[in-house]
C-alpha cells in the first residue's frame, strides 16, 4: 500500500500539471471572456503554489475513491474508469451547477472546462489502476 501511495500521488500531480500546461499550449483554457465583459476575469494566471495545493488536494481525492472502489467493479481497469467518472462528477457537472446557481452567469467557461476535465479525470483513473495493478495492490 505505501508503494502505491508513493507512486500514485506523484504520478497524478505530474498527469495534472501536464494537462493544465498542454491545455494552456494549446490555447484550449478555459475563455474569460464572458466574464471580462462584467469584470469578473483577471489577468494574471493562478499562482502556481495555489495551482499545485489544488492538484494535491485532487490527487489525493482520487486516490482515496480509488482505494473504496478497488476490486468491486469486476475488472481492474474498470475500477479506474469508475473511479475517473465518480471524481469528474463532482468536479465537472456538480461544480458547474453550483457555480451557475449561485452566480447566475451562465455555464460558459465552466462546462467547456468540465469536458476537458473528463479526459483528466479518466486519464488519472486508468493510472491510478495500472499502478495498483502493477505494485500488486489487491482488495
Amino acid at each position: 500500500m505505501g508503494r502505491f501511495l508513493f507512486l500514485s500521488l506523484p504520478l497524478l500531480l505530474l498527469l495534472m500539471a501536464i494537462f493544465s500546461l498542454g491545455l494552456e499550449a494549446l490555447d484550449l483554457a478555459a475563455s474569460t471572456s464572458s466574464l471580462a465583459a462584467l469584470g469578473l476575469a483577471r489577468a494574471e494566471p493562478l499562482p502556481l503554489e495555489l495551482a499545485a495545493g489544488g492538484w494535491l488536494i485532487e490527487a489525493l481525492a482520487l486516490t482515496a475513491l480509488f482505494l473504496l472502489i478497488q476490486g468491486r467493479s469486476g475488472a481492474w481497469w474498470l475500477d479506474g474508469l469508475v473511479t475517473g467518472a465518480i471524481g469528474w462528477v463532482f468536479r465537472g457537472p456538480v461544480l458547474v451547477l453550483s457555480v451557475v446557481s449561485v452566480s447566475r452567469l451562465g455555464s460558459d467557461p465552466w462546462w467547456p472546462m468540465s469536458l476537458r476535465w473528463l479526459a483528466l479525470y479518466t486519464l488519472c483513473g486508468l493510472a491510478l489502476a495500472v499502478t495498483a495493478r502493477a505494485v500488486g495492490v489487491e482488495r
